[in-house]
């Protein structure tokens, strides 16, 4: 399957379970799609076929949508 998911202002593909800071924030992408596919962290599943975007989960559990990426979303690890 060829998916076309977002990249990282910075360079490279955004992928579900990486570890990136937002803003002062650290974070997981829960899920990350183009709007017909994706990748979905455990538990995020029933989120296949929502709008295209990325959903990050903070440390504290909080969720945060962004419809594209920015240049605050920084990736840190895999």
């Amino acid at each position: 399957m060829n998916v076309n998911l977002p990249q990282y202002v910075a360079g490279g593909d955004i992928h579900a379970g990486d570890r990136v800071r937002y803003g002062e924030k650290s974070a997981v992408i829960a899920y990350v799609s183009d709007g017909d596919t994706g990748e979905f962290s455990s538990g995020y599943a029933d989120y296949f076929g929502s709008e295209a975007g990325i959903m990050l989960r903070d440390d504290d559990g909080e969720h945060t949508f962004l419809p594209e990426p920015n240049e605050e979303l920084e990736f840190v690890s895999r």
